[in-house]
């Protein structure tokens, strides 16, 4: 079909849609008021009827169109989507430009679809030069001063009268941004004063291109038959594409067209993806030797280590050693014991055996492996002396810490406060032996 049949077609159309509101009218009214009202109805009716047919033929409803064709602007990048009433420039880009290798833009659009800002009463303006046969749009003809699809419908003054109307949808305006636009000042270099303003704007014909192909992805018969393959567990030619987390952003409220022609398309919407950074998540791995265990056990104690070598520095400084202080400090370290036993409890979900052979028969395998097949391994851990072999150790493994805290914070403490500390650590540490003789 040429381009002129379809600029037909679409006048047609646009009539068809303004006519059906009237004959529901005249339907209406058939129904509901008397022969003669009416009949007088009806002579309005008919009289309003031919007013619109009048105004709908090609030639009376071009020249109006080129009269409104000042009222919108094509562009690649609008203004619109940051306020609806920024009164700013928006910009059409030259989708020919090349686009980065390490970044998406909208110059690597195979195909950039213009999108139309301006007065909203006249996108029937914009759909009409954006109507295209093989692959050319009405308004890339005008542009090239070529009004042959427009011929067959007026002479060649009016022809001259379209084309310098509908151009003046393709003319850039002059650069300016506006009170309710982003702006954003950057500073230039130090030898010339000032700043350059940045102003930035929507990649419009770039959002629309990733909204059909997501919702190509979601909603398409070939995507619907695809999943249904999937659930049921059958072979098909082609994979599904998921796109997790999105998130939908809202441009216009009710009126989405104020803000332009592609984004009332889309009913106003535009899909925003997940940039997240990922969340770390921590595997639980047994550990690799016994040494590799208490590691891992100091590692996590780092904060409270911390924490008590501050208590002990302040309460140093303070020369303070009352039952209060002690009662705290003892708190500190049944913390620690604490956290001993929910890091064992992480290890004791492993599956049974795991410890065979990095861990042997040493006491730390009879706590992290209890259900290992394995009568030596069991024979051991009845026999309950590894509760007090791990309550020992546990105790110079808290202590050396301690230490080493202590140390790196320039912590002193007299003999007498040192003997009385260890005493606490083990006193946890015989604590420690009876919670797991109970547990054994």
């Amino acid at each position: 079909m040429e381009l002129t049949e379809k600029i037909r077609l679409y006048i047609e159309d646009r009539c068809t849609a303004k006519l059906e509101p009237l004959e529901k009218e005249l339907a209406r009214a058939e129904k509901e008021k008397a022969a003669e009202d009416f009949a007088e109805f009806r002579l309005d009716w008919q009289q309003r009827k031919q007013e619109l047919l009048d105004k709908f033929k090609p030639q009376a409803w071009l020249t109006d169109a080129a009269g409104r064709a000042k009222q919108i602007n094509l562009v690649s990048h609008a203004l619109k989507y940051t306020h609806s009433d920024a009164k700013g420039t928006s910009l059409l880009v030259n989708s020919s430009v090349a686009g980065s290798e390490r970044t998406l833009s909208s110059a690597d659009l195979a195909v950039m679809k213009a999108d139309v800002v301006g007065n909203a009463a006249a996108l029937d303006v914009a759909n009409l030069l954006l109507l295209e046969h093989d692959g050319e749009r009405l308004l890339d003809q005008l542009s090239a001063d070529d009004s042959s699809a427009l011929a067959p419908f007026a002479n060649e003054k009016q022809l001259a009268d379209w084309l310098s109307g509908f151009k003046e949808a393709l003319k850039v305006q002059e650069p300016s941004s506006h009170s309710l636009a982003k702006q954003l000042y950057f500073p230039v270099t130090e030898e010339e004063s000032g700043y350059h303003l940045l102003a930035p704007l929507s990649a419009s014909s770039l959002n629309h291109a990733v909204f059909q192909r997501v919702q190509h992805s979601r909603f398409s018969d070939a995507a619907k038959d695809a999943r249904e393959a999937r659930r049921k567990g059958h072979f098909w030619q082609v994979g599904t594409r998921d796109y997790l987390n999105l998130a939908i952003q809202t441009f216009g409220g009710t009126k989405p067209q104020n803000i332009s022609l592609l984004n009332s398309q889309r009913g106003g919407r535009a899909y925003l993806f997940d940039a997240q950074p990922p969340v770390w998540k921590s595997q639980n791995k047994p550990p690799k030797s016994v040494d590799a265990f208490w590691a891992g056990y100091r590692w996590r104690i780092r904060k409270q280590l911390d924490e008590l070598t501050g208590f002990l520095e302040w309460a140093n400084q303070q020369d303070l050693n009352n039952r209060h202080i002690r009662g705290r400090r003892a708190e500190m370290v049944a913390a620690m014991v604490d956290e001993l036993h929910q890091y064992a409890a992480q290890i004791q979900q492993q599956p049974p055996g795991w410890s065979s052979e990095s861990f042997g028969l040493k006491p730390e395998a009879c706590w992290l492996d209890p259900n290992r097949a394995d009568d030596d391994f069991q024979y051991e851990r009845d026999g309950k002396a590894w509760c007090k072999k791990l309550a020992l150790t546990f105790g110079r493994v808290l202590s050396k810490a301690i230490d080493q805290k202590g140390k790196k914070a320039k912590l002193s403490m007299s003999d007498v406060e040192t003997a009385h500390f260890k005493q606490q650590i083990q006193r946890q540490a015989y604590l420690l032996m009876v919670d797991l003789e109970d547990l054994a």
